[in-house]
């Protein structure tokens, strides 16, 4: 025994220093009123104790309560076996955890805190920064007053909003990530990320749906694997995309971009500003009044193929409508040549025809009955061409617990034709030699014998070339040796 004032009563201990006390089997004490009372401990430096057998404490009022652990620094408590507590007040409760810095608690199994203020509850969870909570198995949070609640969350940034007002994050489900100021990522697996700019006004992202994202500006993912980005954005539905500035996907697997936009029905498109969907699994153009409707400026409806405009049809430099026609013999006729009916066939006119319907276009600006989609008759029709629909109700989608992914929706399409044989490849008409465009109405380039003038007429002679005549075509311009521009109507 060495010093002053110490009590060595354990087997084999040493106290020194002053008024220090060894009372554990093989226990070591020493500095100044420090207690080593389990076997084999170790206590030193001022009024520290070490209680736990073969634990250590050092440091100023540190104590070691339990096997193994290890408390240093100053007021700190390591009573969990194998766990460490160093630095100012902080606390190792938990088996094998770490508190370190200051005022941090590590209570769960293996466990670690550090920094300021601090807690790690969690299995192996990890808390770091400062007023941060890991209460999540195996979570992590860090950042500033942030909290990650869900199994092997993580949460981060926090701290507080450009008004100076405290902003955490909070992670609550389960593998769910949030990070950036005032943000809440709560479904399963989801991430929330961005901010707000007021926080006493409008929270940051919420991630709300299982597999959602919510990033950007106060944005609310609320379905399952939704996704909102932007400012003030909300996806809410199985699957949908709200992006832009206050746009809203409500419908299954929508899509609303732009602002203001609002995609009601299933597997909907809007983007443009100040507008809603019309049609479920279709494409809007929106561009509705600031004050006043809202409205839609082009429309694609998807279980039709109609196209809606508001507004003119602009083709820079082709200037005909034309039809698709098959031909007589089964060969293509070239561009520039007259044309005549056969039946509902057309071959090259000749001088003798009493009708022509028209020119073989270069340049069409609109083509009818191309059928350049889908075969004619995929569909079942009326007697008058119309496709007869009817609708389908699309079942639900299970996971293997029975949970829904996707909820039960109807869906209107057209009856397939029970004649049409998906074996067979379809060739557009556009692409075979027998199918031609007809220009019918407009002005069209067609080839002539060098006989026309500009301002008069032309028919075809027996090889469907333009020849000068006192009635037929108006001759508009020569464009070439062997060609003019005229007007068909």
């Amino acid at each position: 025994m060495d010093g002053i004032g110490n009590t060595e009563s354990g087997f084999a201990a040493h106290a020194e220093g002053l008024n220090t006390t060894a009372s554990g089997t093989a226990s070591h004490s020493e500095g100044y009123q420090t207690i080593a009372s389990a076997n084999a401990s170790h206590a030193e430096g001022s009024t520290t104790t070490a209680a736990g057998a073969a634990s250590h404490t050092e440091g100023y009022l540190t104590n070691s309560t339990i096997d193994t652990a290890h408390a240093e620094g100053d007021s700190t408590t390591a009573s969990g076996a194998a766990a460490h507590a160093e630095g100012y007040n902080s606390n190792a409760s938990g088996i094998g955890s770490h508190a370190e810095g200051g005022e941090t608690l590590s209570s769960g199994l293996y466990a670690h805190a550090e920094g300021q203020n601090t807690s790690a509850i969690g299995q192996a969870s990890h808390a770091q920064g400062l007023l941060s909570l890991a209460s999540g198995d195996f979570s992590h949070a860090e950042g500033e007053g942030n909290t990650a609640i869900g199994r092997a969350s993580h949460v981060e940034g926090g701290a507080q909003d450009p008004n100076g007002t405290a902003a955490p994050n909070l992670a609550s489900g389960p593998c769910s990530h949030a990070e950036g100021v005032g943000t809440t990522a709560s479904g399963f697996a989801s991430h929330a990320e961005g901010g707000t700019f007021d926080i006493t006004v409008v929270q940051g992202p919420q991630a709300i749906g299982d597999f959602s994202h919510a990033e950007g500006n106060s944005t609310t993912a609320l379905g399952i694997a939704s996704h909102a980005e932007g400012i003030g954005t909300i996806a809410n539905g199985e699957a949908p995309h709200a992006e832009g500035i206050g746009t809203v996907a409500i419908g299954v697997a929508s899509h609303a971009e732009g602002m203001n936009t609002t995609a009601f029905f299933n597997g909907s498109h809007i983007m443009g500003q100040n507008g809603q969907s019309r049609f479920p699994f279709s494409w809007h153009l929106a561009n509705g009044l600031a004050v006043g409707p809202t409205l839609n400026s082009a429309v694609i409806e998807g279980a039709t193929g109609n196209l809606y405009l508001d507004g003119t049809v602009i083709s820079p430099a082709a200037a005909d409508y034309a039809e698709m026609f098959e031909t007589y013999d089964g060969n293509t006729i070239d561009v520039g040549y007259f044309v005549t009916l056969v039946g509902d066939k057309v071959q090259i006119a000749h001088a003798e025809d009493d009708y022509i319907l028209g020119v073989v276009s270069a340049t069409p600006a609109i083509i009818a009955d191309a059928s350049d989609l889908r075969w004619h008759d995929l569909y079942v029709k009326d007697e008058w061409g119309r496709i007869q629909y009817h609708d389908v109700v699309v079942p639900e989608v299970k996971d293997k617990e029975g949970r829904i992914m996707i909820p039960s929706y109807t869906k209107r399409e057209g009856q397939l034709n029970p004649v049409y044989d998906s074996s067979k490849e379809y060739i557009p008409r556009l692409q075979r030699v027998e199918w031609i465009p007809i220009g019918v109405v407009g002005k069209l380039l067609v080839r002539d014998d060098g006989t026309n003038q500009v301002g008069g007429f032309c028919r075809p002679n027996n090889e469907g070339i333009a020849t000068s005549s006192t009635t037929g075509y108006r001759v508009m311009k020569r464009t070439g040796p062997n060609q003019i521009l005229i007007f068909v109507k």
